[in-house]
């Protein structure tokens, strides 16, 4: 153990700068206290760790609140110079460490997996020292922090409030695996961190996997070879670069992209991480995947921060609504950037992390938890937005209906429209061009960019475009599309693409995602297709707050690719990852009255007296009541969305309700005697809507299937009315 002092000078260069200082520091007699250590875990495994203590003349001689930060990225070995954190200026002791098996710490690096139990034992073992007040908290960016989120995946009495911005509580489900395709840019990830940072200590990873130093050296420049192959083919992914296309390469030329199988595809790799194959054991979510998931058990304060174009932000989103379900306190930051920048600058994000461990940790009452939960930032109305929940409690779903002759528009389909087929060829994919993207190395550049070069001369992506928007629509939620799909194949993908069209010509995708077939009814279960058979598959395409501008068009495309984003699906049904052979699929999307394809979107707007024709069962309920039957047609709202539209049945009855409702409310309206009638025969839906909130899974459904009754009662009151 070594200890370093460090200057008032560069106390006040790091209050300016804001940021982790990486050069060597100058020392002083006086100032802030550095040391090492090696710390043991349950297993005896010890990792390095470094301490920062701050400047006891100005905070007294402590002890102090601590923040940690666990990281397979390096903190520095113990012959180098200490590399100052954020929080010594601020009264914090700090305690950098990296993780099993990296740089300088010990034990194999098994990809995150045993950071909950490593994260654990740090805690105990700062506990215990003199220097600590029991006031824990865990920060982290990126890996470090999935770290945080893992320090917190088993409850600790001393760790008080967690930071992990950018990351993920759930990262096999929510992240490697996106609609149960493998993400390219995490394949990208872990290879580069193969090639860099596994430790070769004693009893570290390269004495565990018992390789020799001559060995372990000439792998490892093998992986580097790899990851420097994977990066400069996907240049034309990234159209920012100067000249741009020119000769830029695209995945699809790359012998490694398009190697098959996934799964061992580079021996050396196999060799140095062998953890990589075992993820590629688990396409389908299990007890190994779920490990990861601990969103659901962290019991701490939280604060989530990222930005509509990071790798991040569907985790960072989706960790947000299960921890406000629980009741945890929890804030969630979405800027307008990407990975690298979510802000667009790094000193509010500082601020935040600081706002944050004050409160939680010395009990500062600087009003961070007065304000409201969720602060994010509009697209486009280039506007910062305050929320209470996500989505935000005045968005509405509107439907945005695919037709037959590529038009996207909110009225339902009423007639025969004809399908669309396309021809899908895992050898000639659909390329990936932005997005919320990793863009370490530039793998692939994340951000909204223009489609058109992805769309020119391919005939296997359909498009649906709406006319020209007479006024603004905002957005901001989660985005589902419900497509109506059929494929020859037994197993397929299908992509969908929300995209914003300029008047000028460009299109600027907003969001995009992906679902594998055999996913279609759960992640856990697969469930291979039956060939022509037509399926409603629900798939969620991520989370944004976007503003279509008027005179704006909104598009959807569909297809069943984006890569290297996504990986292949090879149509034939097999082992997911571990096979060699592929076959060409003729996939095709449905949208007449009975098969509808669409699109749901959270809009934002002033809804008081405003009904669409699309609200159904509401609709007819307006027609018949007016607004005094306002309270009771958000019930029936709330029913819809809560319980009839997350089933098979509730599905097709409120497609049922779409249909009818405009011509039933037209009749009303048409002969104002009939709505006593309409009114008696409405008022069993209210009521089974209702006390649908108490009751099981099963009288759920027995509601439903009296509600599905509604529009045959009604029917037969019209026509008996009206004959007589």
């Amino acid at each position: 153990m070594r200890k370093t002092k460090i200057s008032l000078l560069t106390i006040a260069l790091l209050l300016i700068g804001l940021i982790i200082i990486p050069a060597p520091i100058a020392l002083a007699e006086s100032g802030p206290t550095f040391f090492d250590a090696m710390v043991p875990m349950r297993d005896g495994i010890q990792l390095y760790t470094r301490v920062y203590l701050p400047d006891s003349d100005i905070w007294g001689p402590g002890p102090y609140p601590v923040i940690l930060e666990r990281t397979p990225y390096g903190i520095g070995t113990p012959d180098s110079e200490p590399i100052w954190p954020l929080g010594i200026p601020f009264g914090y002791a700090h305690v950098d460490q990296d993780t099993r098996g990296r740089y300088s710490s010990q034990g194999l690096d098994c990809l995150f997996y045993d950071d909950i139990s490593d994260g654990y034992d740090t805690l105990d073992w700062i506990a215990a020292q003199d220097w600590c007040d029991g006031n824990i908290g865990v920060f982290g960016y990126s890996a470090s922090g999935i770290n945080a989120f893992m320090a917190a995946g088993e409850a600790h009495p001393n760790l008080k409030a967690i930071a992990p911005l950018s990351s993920s509580g759930n990262i096999m489900n929510d992240l490697t695996f996106e609609g149960g395709a493998f993400r390219g840019d995490a394949l990208v990830w872990g290879i580069v961190q193969t090639a860099l940072g596994l430790s070769m200590v004693t009893d570290g990873h390269k004495d565990l996997l018992g390789l020799s130093p001559s060995t372990f050296n000439a792998k490892t420049f093998s992986v580097m070879l790899l990851a420097q192959e994977l990066v400069t083919y996907v240049e034309w992914h990234n159209p920012t670069l100067p000249g741009w296309p020119a000769t830029y390469q695209k995945a699809t030329e790359s012998a490694q992209w398009m190697h098959l199988p996934l799964y061992e595809f580079h021996d050396d790799l196999s060799t140095l991480q062998p953890y990589m194959q075992e993820v590629c054991n688990h396409p389908s979510q299990d007890e190994w995947r779920d490990h990861y998931k601990v969103y659901d058990t962290v019991d701490v304060p939280t604060l989530l921060l990222t930005g509509w174009y990071d790798f991040f932000v569907r985790c960072q989103v989706d960790a947000f609504v299960a921890l406000q379900e629980r009741d945890i306190p929890v804030k969630l930051i979405v800027g307008p950037g990407t990975h690298r920048d979510p802000l667009l600058g790094w000193d509010g994000l500082y601020a935040y992390v600081k706002e944050w461990f004050d409160y939680w940790l010395k009990g500062i009452n600087n009003g961070i938890m007065d304000e409201q939960p969720v602060h994010y930032y509009c697209l486009e109305a280039d506007e910062w937005r305050w929320a209470d929940q996500w989505p935000p409690e005045e968005a509405k779903y509107i439907n945005y209906y695919l037709y037959e002759d590529g038009v996207l528009s909110t009225d339902l389909p009423s007639g025969r429209e004809e399908p669309a087929n396309y021809t899908y060829d895992p050898m000639n994919p659909v390329l990936t061009m932005g997005g919320a993207n990793l863009p370490f190395a530039e793998t692939v550049k994340a951000g909204p960019f223009d489609q058109t070069p992805v769309v020119i001369d391919r005939d296997d992506i359909l498009s649906y475009t709406s006319s020209p928007l007479t006024e603004d629509v905002e957005i901001a939620g989660p985005l589902t599309v419900v497509l109506s799909a059929s494929s020859d194949c037994t197993d397929t993908d299908f992509t969908a693409k929300l995209i914003d069209v300029h008047p000028t010509g460009e299109l600027m995708l907003v969001a995009d995602g992906i679902v594998r077939a055999r996913y279609r009814d759960s992640m856990a279960t697969p469930e291979l297709m039956e060939p022509d058979t037509v399926y409603t598959i629900t798939f969620d395409i991520g989370h944004i707050s976007h503003l279509f501008e008027t005179e704006h068009s909104i598009r959807v495309d569909i297809s069943s690719s984006n890569f290297p984003k996504y990986d292949r699906n090879l149509n034939t049904g097999g082992a997911l990852y571990k096979e060699t052979e592929w076959v060409v699929a003729e996939n095709t999307i449905y949208h007449d009255a009975d098969n509808p394809s669409y699109i749901m979107l959270p809009v934002i707007k002033d809804w008081e007296d405003d009904v669409e024709p699309s609200e159904g069962i509401c609709f007819i309920a307006t027609a018949a009541y007016g607004t005094p039957m306002a309270e009771e047609i958000e019930i029936l709202r709330e029913f819809r969305d809560e319980y009839l539209l997350t089933s098979a049945l509730g599905q097709a009855l409120v497609d049922l309700y779409y249909r009818v409702s405009p011509p039933i409310a037209e009749f009303i309206t048409e002969h104002p005697s009939l709505k006593p009638i309409v009114r008696v025969g409405l008022l069993p839906a209210v009521a089974m809507s209702a006390v649908a909130v108490n009751t099981t899974p099963a009288e759920k459904m027995a509601i439903v299937g009296l509600l599905a009754l509604g529009p045959v009662v009604i029917f037969q009151l019209f026509y008996l009315r009206w004959a007589g």
